[in-house]
């Protein structure tokens, strides 16, 4: 296990990183922290920088941070290496997904509390001191998320407005709207554990851990802003979005499934009756995939100056999907109500 990082002239201890081949994988030694931040990354620069440093300099210190670098190629590496933080804790694999880098560092995390955090968002500073003193002062709650902003290079837009209350997050996760953001979320570790973590598929794991969650635990979102997330044409991916809609959908309908005390199915039972493998589901399931994608790229535009190419995209969204669309807009529309009055 080597250190890759001089601490000759600060006299911090060097960030640690982890050979994947080594027989143990310890965190530093350290006075013991509540929190671990876990942040997956594969191929973060040039954002990574931002996401980092805005967890470091959270207001909350009693914390340690684990990277997972999912076998980068983009300097993302080299970048991790290089930084010089005793609370950082940097472990390297060859590309193995989402989904396993993030479980990997979850692993690795020995405390009571673990935040997400994603490698190009920015965490408002007092993010975490928000959330750990709401844990504190609500025990039958074992994850709580709150609001976002959506920012792109030349601006951002106003504070989400999603559901506080457990019961209307689980209604929106089940109707296959998003209730939750993954990377603001801080959750109780036994609970993670309790539920089996994240699932195999790479896809949608964060959703169908709220559903887990929610069955044995109560699921909350705080009213404050606490993530600016990064709309850029790295993120925007329209045919994984189509995935991500199945899957999101396989979510639900397993929720379903153990709600009504039946057995779960495979991935590929569900996707045999679902709605796009039939006419005229299939399109309609496209079009609302498409306009999800639509509205991205509306949102990515509108945040980098490009006002006349955004409200093209828009206007392509509402006529693809107008429910979920007016949907999407109603709550911007109140979130902006509700914090001018």
């Amino acid at each position: 296990m080597g250190a890759t990082a001089s601490s000759t002239e600060t006299g911090l201890e060097p960030v640690m990183t982890v050979d994947p081949a080594s027989i143990e994988e310890r965190l530093p030694d350290a006075p013991s922290p509540r929190l671990t931040v876990v942040m997956a990354v594969y191929n973060g620069m040039p954002y990574l920088r931002d996401a980092v440093t805005s967890v470091l300099n959270q207001t909350y210190r009693n914390f340690r941070m684990v990277v997972v670098d999912d076998g980068s190629t983009d300097g993302s590496s080299q970048y991790l290496d290089g930084l010089d933080d005793p609370r950082l804790v940097v472990v390297h694999q060859a590309n193995q997904g989402q989904h396993k880098a993030a479980n990997r560092g979850i692993a690795l995390a020995d405390t009571d509390l673990i935040a997400r955090m994603d490698a190009d968002d920015v965490a408002q500073p007092d993010r975490l001191a928000k959330q750990v003193a709401f844990l504190d002062a609500n025990p039958q709650v074992g994850l709580v998320g709150g609001q976002i902003l959506r920012m792109g290079s030349r601006g951002a837009g106003m504070p989400s407005n999603l559901p506080t209350a457990h019961a209307e997050i689980v209604d929106d996760l089940l109707a296959n709207r998003h209730g939750m953001c993954n990377a603001t979320t801080v959750f109780r570790r036994k609970l993670f554990e309790q539920v089996g973590g994240y699932w195999e598929h790479n896809l949608s794991e964060d959703w169908d851990l709220f559903l887990r969650m929610a069955e044995v635990s109560e699921l909350a979102n705080l009213d404050d802003l606490l993530l600016a997330v990064r709309f850029h044409s790295g993120s925007l991916n329209g045919q994984r979005i189509v995935e991500a809609q199945l899957y999101n959908e396989f979510a639900a309908h397993q929720a379903t499934l153990r709600a009504e005390g039946q057995p779960e199915v495979t991935f590929s039972q569900f996707l045999a009756g679902h709605r796009s493998r039939r006419w005229p589901g299939s399109w309609i399931f496209l079009l609302d995939c498409h306009a999800i994608n639509q509205y991205r790229y509306a949102v990515a535009d509108m945040y980098d100056g490009r006002r006349m190419s955004g409200l093209l995209h828009l206007g392509l969204s509402i006529l693809m999907a107008p429910r979920r669309t007016m949907h999407r807009g109603l709550r911007t529309l109140t979130s902006r109500l509700r914090r001018r009055f």
